[in-house]
């Protein structure tokens, strides 16, 4: 007898080999039979008739970190029919033990707890063990920050590494891949990631190539400067010997609509040479990311007690507006991009009524200049806050979304177990809740590929690209991961009013052949486990 079983379906098996009408049996985690008609019993049969049945999706770009602390049903990933998050990307991640990663925590918990939250976080070792005695809604993978890594050996100084404090990062960065991580990651927006020279990179993705790991980054510009800032990571990688993973890729700044061509040509070429180069993206035109992030990053040195600090002094105030607006080669704000009244605030804990206004908003309202705005409500919440920046031009997002070499990275987080109001309004970014559902609704809609491509893209693509083995396909022996879903009736229904609104069209989601998902909604199962690089 199968545990569950799975009839009628239309089989897109992962592989990108036509789709066929068959069943699917699952006993004991993994996938037991695929054949045209099972008639064995199960303990539970799901008639798919009428409906898709996939390998679960692979969300590329996820900051569940800290899910690794406090466990997770992941619902919000699920309930778009996610399996799998690879986590620990734009160079932020909890291990090796970082102040600033972790102190919306420390602020937060009591003294104990907190030390137990560092304890875990003190190594990429343990970091790495406290994962697999966590219990997630999905399965998890992660890469190592490289910021992390920076802030233990420099803390947030902008002065080149010594050769000691070049030992500590790579010495940790080989822990890192001997403990499983896929690689490590960048994040060349924010301090401290982004005080790192090319050349620096260089040196630390060097220690990766016994290993095979990932270099992935949130690079140092994506608007005037993104073309040069895609040819740094290719460089970085070609020189350092390491697969190249460009994150989150988009054009920023209407004026630079057409970009996207040229990143996506810098791509092939470097495929050509040998260099192996991919990307992720989510399919929205505003980008969402800490407010603190973007004020440029020479005045982050010393870190964010010093930025409040500065933020108080009127003159500091109008220099940060004159490098917003003229220092793009130094720093790119998504601010210059989005202009003060496109960018959003979407989380403020201690100012609530700030959420859902822009800055030039809240600038009318109060009576200020934008830049006082913006330097009020950063101190009002201790800089802890998120916006979104509407700064993107539709044609290239399709136009990267169409290459095969770039998947699908919502480039959010697990929310909480006790799930939002699905019809709050505002707060959020879409993109955590609907992004994979947006992204096949827009595949289908403007036939950028097939199903069966484009559900090869989500799965088996991703879990090659990223060495994360038996993962990806529909196969006899492989752990069940399966998503159903009715692939005419996708949509997204979340949107920057109503962020959180559930998905249309998954209907059932198994992990590791644990039923996580019926008729839509997450039933709460935490069958995910740790994947680490093969």
């Amino acid at each position: 007898m199968y545990d569950i079983l799975i009839k009628n379906g239309l089989i897109v098996d992962g592989s990108g080999k036509p789709a066929f009408y068959g069943d699917l049996a699952v006993k004991d985690g993994k996938i037991a039979k695929i054949a045209p008609s099972i008639q064995e019993s199960a303990d539970e049969v799901i008639d798919a008739s009428g409906l898709q049945v996939a390998p679960g999706f692979i969300d590329n770009h996820s900051h569940s970190d800290s899910s690794v602390f406090t466990g997770s049903d992941s619902y919000n990933y699920l309930e778009q029919g996610v399996t799998t998050q690879v986590a620990g990307q734009c160079g932020s991640s909890p291990a090796p033990y970082s102040e600033t990663e972790l102190a919306d925590a420390k602020a937060k918990l009591d003294p104990e707890e907190f030390a137990c939250w560092a304890a875990k976080a003190q190594t990429p070792t343990t970091f790495m063990k406290a994962a697999e005695e966590q219990t997630f809604g999905t399965n998890m993978a992660f890469f190592i920050g490289q910021g992390s890594l920076r802030e233990k050996a420099l803390g947030y100084s902008d002065a080149a590494p010594t050769k000691e404090q070049m030992d500590i990062m790579q010495k940790d960065l080989i822990e890192a891949m001997e403990a499983g991580y896929l690689g490590v990651s960048s994040g060349l927006v924010y301090a401290p990631s982004v005080y790192a020279s090319t050349e620096e990179l260089i040196e630390l993705v060097k220690v990766m190539k016994p290993y095979g790991g990932i270099y992935a980054s949130h690079i140092r510009g994506e608007g005037d400067n993104v073309l040069r800032s895609v040819q740094e990571a290719i460089r970085i990688g070609e020189e350092g010997g390491a697969p190249v993973l460009i994150s989150h890729l988009k054009v920023m700044g209407k004026h630079n609509e057409g970009t996207g061509q040229k990143l996506l040509k810098e791509i092939d070429d470097a495929n050509a040479r040998g260099t192996t180069v991919w990307a992720d993206q989510y399919p929205y035109t505003a980008s969402s990311a800490p407010l603190s992030s973007q004020i440029p990053p020479k005045y982050l040195v010393g870190g964010i007690p010093v930025l409040l600090e500065r933020l108080k002094n009127p003159e500091i105030r109008q220099q940060i507006l004159y490098s917003i607006f003229h220092e793009m080669d130094e720093f790119e704000s998504a601010i210059y991009s989005a202009g003060f009244d496109g960018t959003l605030i979407v989380g403020a804990s201690k100012t609530p009524e700030y959420v859902n206004k822009t800055i030039g908003q809240i600038a009318r309202e109060e009576g200020k200049e934008p830049i006082d705005a913006l330097c009020d409500v950063l101190l009002a919440n201790d800089a802890s806050m998120q916006g979104v920046y509407f700064n993107q031009c539709a044609s290239d997002l399709l136009r990267i979304m169409a290459h095969p070499r770039v998947f699908l990275g919502s480039d959010w987080s697990d929310y909480p177990d006790s799930k939002v109001d699905y019809e709050q309004a505002g707060g959020g970014h879409p993109r955590g809740t609907a992004s994979t559902v947006r992204r096949l609704e827009l595949v289908r809609d403007f036939r950028l590929r097939t199903l069966e491509d484009s559900v090869k893209n989500l799965t088996y693509d991703t879990a090659q690209a990223m060495g994360i083995p038996e993962h990806g396909l529909l196969k006899e022996g492989w752990d069940a991961n399966v998503c159903v879903f009715d692939y005419d009736r996708l949509h997204a229904a979340a949107d920057f009013a109503h962020p959180y609104r559930q998905s249309q069209g998954i209907h059932y989601v198994l992990v590791n052949g644990k039923l996580a998902v019926r008729d839509g909604k997450a039933l709460g199962v935490r069958a995910g486990k740790v994947l680490k690089r093969k």
